[in-house]
């Protein structure tokens, strides 16, 4: 017969082995997109239980039994073996849209500190890619691209520094919009704008979403012009065209200056541009560069005809003609 001294020796050690043996659970929020990490996917996690504290970070090890739904943000249940390094999945919490999904794409700037944009400058653009956590875009002069280091369901910021920038010729409001970028804290989007606050909570940039439309891969490649209103083109100074579809850009050579314009809208007919930048060489004979630019202000149409690419205003009138 044991003895009661054996017998709570043997119930102390029972529960020191389940305690030994017992996962602990603990809640944890799952973002809603997901980022990479050694070629693959990883999930990105908040393990505070409330949002308050948005703290997320690139979870590398997967959670167990877990089902990942792009664009819902969950908070769930997790436990965690000791001798396990992977979280298995219990439960779903909560599940909820996740805010930071409809930042990404591309935009176009509409207001600065308040004030509209004048149509006559180069407006700037930005397009965020939440899930290489990088912004880039054009300041109306020059191209730009750095990370973002951090963000929240309210919450952003924005890395300072955005490169070398070159003066240009056209009018711009790139050094304002710069300055004002770098005072980003806070972000809404409401009625389709995305709009930008700064620390005091005051909205300093807004933008509209740039409609997004399959391009025609016809356009692809360099295209050499032939024609500017009429006029053949002969001769070494021959103008250029390039649609970049990545970073919605048109760009090429105008004979002398390189030039570039955001794609602000575009359609199987319609291509509508912001306005030309170009650098400021001077070079001996700058009538075609003149003749060139001018034809491509007013852009608005486009057709792929008989091999050749045909660039036309708001009433079809041909502008300028293009080959391979």
């Amino acid at each position: 017969m044991m003895s009661i001294k054996s017998i709570l020796s043997f119930l102390v050690g029972l529960l020191i082995l389940q305690s030994c043996s017992t996962s602990k659970n603990k809640t944890m929020w799952v973002a809603g997109y997901q980022t990479e990490c050694d070629n693959d996917p990883c999930l990105i996690v908040n393990e505070n239980e409330s949002l308050d504290e948005e703290e997320w970070k690139t979870m590398k090890t997967p959670i167990e039994e877990f089902k990942f739904e792009a664009g819902k943000m969950k908070q769930i249940e997790v436990s965690k073996e000791k001798d396990q390094s992977n979280y298995t999945f219990v439960k779903t919490i909560s599940s909820q849209i996740d805010p930071r999904i409809k930042l990404n794409g591309n935009w176009i700037l509409a207001t600065i500190n308040g004030g509209n944009i004048n149509k006559m400058v180069s407006v700037p653009t930005l397009k965020i890619d939440i899930s290489a956590m990088q912004f880039s875009g054009n300041g109306g002069c020059n191209l730009y691209q750095n990370e973002i280091e951090h963000l929240g369901t309210q919450y952003i910021k924005l890395k300072n520094g955005l490169g070398t920038l070159k003066e240009c010729a056209n009018e711009n409001i790139e050094r304002d919009y710069f300055s004002t970028l770098s005072k980003i804290a806070q972000y809404k989007i409401e009625e389709g704008k995305l709009l930008f606050l700064n620390a005091d909570e005051k909205v300093i940039l807004s933008f509209i979403k740039v409609k997004t439309t399959s391009f025609n891969t016809a356009l692809r490649g360099e295209w050499k012009t032939v024609e500017i209103e009429g006029n053949q083109i002969e001769g070494s100074q021959t103008p250029t065209f390039v649609v970049d579809e990545q970073k919605r850009m048109i760009g090429g050579t105008d004979g002398c200056n390189n030039y570039n314009a955001t794609i602000e809208s575009f359609s199987n007919v319609d291509l509508n541009l912001s306005k030309m930048m170009s650098t400021k060489k001077m070079c001996a004979n700058m009538e075609i560069p003149k003749q060139f630019l001018a034809a491509m202000h007013k852009v608005s149409k486009y057709k792929i005809q008989d091999g050749q690419l045909i660039l036309m205003d708001n009433n079809s009138k041909v502008l300028l003609k293009f080959e391979k």
